[in-house]
């Protein structure tokens, strides 16, 4: 009896622990689509329309880390750059102090999955689906003795496996961006701010395979891809000269001129003169190569790229998710935008448009126009475009002869609510477009119902310090629920005709083999899947649907080069929807 009573207690133990973890995975909440802020204070996820779903405290995210630069020990968080695999992780790119690392989120719940080591300042996450890799781009310092490589790798299939980093070149903290995309292949391209070449990677062997000059510059950085025409549009940096009133620019930076040599601008020569490379030349009269557009397929550069003639010089490139529009972001102080048109392949871009958006407190020569989103879908075109210097988002109804409009986000503040820049975010299927002001920690949320002009501002959420902000949804389990309601909505479409081999299945005496019994159980099994499949569907579509506003209450570094103004400038998510 008592041998019984220990048996059924076992049991009863054993039916417990089971049914806990039946719990944890069959009941947990989903997310569903919802914006990710990574920030100072660790992480905080929002539904579209500005609704709290869930927090990760800094303490539980981030280590603190003593700043020789600011002589005190540091708790906040440091992020660089985030990204979504779309079906499985939620991914960003950490520097806290020496503790370079890249952490990985459950895409459903928003549980921290961990932190894996990685390369030196992480600047750059790009996610390639056909490899299910995501691909992270270091500015590794050059010469050290861990010196494992600029790119590192991550399975989303194993987040803790292990990968060959990739050593790009010869250079000093080569700070760069890298662009792939599954038209590409196993392949992927990489910039330098200082080194004069294209470099592309050969992803499944993890090295450099070919590298590709670039003719006057002397590196690159920014970079956009088209699947239109599989193009790379490239910002090129160059040499400019320094230092006297006469020269291409007055300012040397950070230190005292060197001798360089000067190949582009009125004050190009053969002999070496008193002038800088980089950033410092950026706006400058010598900005003439701007944009290179490179050919994938046939590895050449075809053509160069400027922003309007009289306005300035030089731009970075950004693309629409489908690679129909490149933007030019120009160096201009915040005058125009200029769109280019990819073509055929091989073919030069054309300029479609030059947009007059006239951004105020900009300087001549500077960037201030940081970020944008396309909000694309029920009758909607629409590109929304934002500056660090004021406080006006302009929209551009790009089926309507580029005509535009001003939201102010910020109507009772006296001064820029941004700082460095401001970021954009489309949350996907939505209505909402969110903004940032790092100076005030606060985001602002834009409604638009249908075309430019019904937007407004209907929230503004206190209490969201600088950071990363990206849409997330999980977008491999959407795609197969509108797969799976397809085929149920096709299959209720078709006649019902007899079946002459019912009498198989209702008749046990009908020869009815172990084999035919098994492939009906599949049928039946398969068919309880797809019943469950479109519901889940039904529950995502209308979770993602058009949400309505409830409420318009507010919500209660060390420096390691003159280039960290671009890292500061990146946002991915609803951009990067390869």
């Amino acid at each position: 009896m008592k041998f019984g009573l220990l048996i059924i207690a076992t049991l009863q133990s054993v039916n417990a622990i089971h049914q806990s973890a039946d719990i944890f995975y069959h009941d947990r909440p989903m997310l569903g689509p919802s914006m990710w802020h990574f920030n100072a204070d660790g992480l905080t996820i929002y539904s579209p329309k500005g609704d709290v779903l869930k927090q990760h405290h800094k303490k539980t995210l981030c280590k603190p880390y003593f700043s020789y630069h600011q002589n005190e020990m540091i708790e906040d968080c440091s992020y660089f750059d985030a990204a979504s695999d779309g079906h499985r992780y939620v991914w960003a790119a950490g520097h806290h102090g020496d503790y370079h690392h890249v952490a990985a989120f459950d895409i459903d719940t928003g549980d921290h999955a961990g932190d894996e080591p990685t390369c030196n300042t992480p600047l750059d996450l790009d996610y390639l689906p056909s490899r299910r890799e995501m691909w992270v781009r270091c500015a590794q310092k050059d010469g050290e003795e861990d010196n494992a490589g600029e790119m590192d790798v991550f399975s989303s299939n194993s987040i803790g496996a292990e990968h060959t980093m990739i050593a790009l070149n010869a250079t000093s903290r080569p700070y760069g961006r890298f662009e792939t995309h599954p038209d590409m292949g196993p392949f992927g391209y990489v910039s330098s701010y200082n080194y004069p070449f294209l470099s592309e990677l050969d992803l499944a062997l993890k090295e450099v395979s070919a590298e590709y000059p670039i003719e006057k510059a002397s590196g690159s950085y920014a970079m956009a891809y088209s699947p239109v025409n599989s193009h790379l549009y490239v910002r090129t940096r160059i040499c400019c000269s320094c230092g006297s009133p006469d020269a291409d620019t007055e300012s040397c930076g950070w230190g005292p001129p060197g001798q360089v040599l000067v190949q582009t601008g009125p004050n190009a020569s053969p002999d070496l003169q008193a002038g800088t490379c980089g950033t410092g030349c950026l706006g400058s009269p010598a900005d003439t190569l701007g944009v290179a557009e490179f050919d994938t397929i046939d590895k050449t550069f075809i053509a160069n790229h400027n922003i309007k003639p009289g306005t300035g010089f030089g731009a970075d490139p950004v693309a629409s998710p489908d690679g129909k529009y490149i933007l030019l972001l120009p160096n201009d102080g915040g005058q125009n935008i200029r769109v280019l048109e990819p073509r055929a392949n091989g073919l030069s871009s054309s300029k479609l448009k030059d947009i007059p958006v006239n951004f105020e407190g900009g300087k001549d020569g500077k960037m201030v126009i940081s970020d944008f989103a396309f909000v694309a879908g029920d009758g909607r075109n629409i590109l929304v475009l934002a500056a660090s210097t004021d406080n006006d988002v302009v929209l551009v109804d790009l089926d309507g002869n580029f005509r535009t409009k001003r939201i102010n986000i910020a109507p009772t503040a006296t001064e820029s609510t941004a700082t460095s820049s401001r970021q954009v975010e489309w949350a996907v299927g939505t209505n909402y477009v969110w903004v940032n002001g790092e100076g005030t920690e606060e985001q602002y949320i834009i409604e638009i119902e249908d075309g430019i002009d019904s937007a407004k501002l209907t929230r503004t959420l206190s209490d969201a310090p600088k950071g990363k902000m990206i849409f997330v949804n999980n977008y491999e389990r959407l795609a197969l629920v509108n797969e799976m309601e397809n085929i149920a909505v096709a299959d209720d479409k078709d006649d019902i005709s007899p079946n002459p081999n019912n009498d198989m299945i209702m008749n046990p005496n009908s020869g009815t083999t172990n084999d035919t019994l098994a492939a009906a159980g599949v049928a039946i099994a398969s068919l309880a899947l797809v019943v469950g499949l479109v519901a889940t569907g039904l529950i995502l579509r209308n979770s993602s649907r058009r949400e309505n506003i409830v409420s318009t209450t507010p919500l209660s570094h060390d420096k390691f080069s003159d280039d960290i103004s671009d890292v500061e400038a990146k946002t991915l998510g609803s951009k990067n929807m390869n």
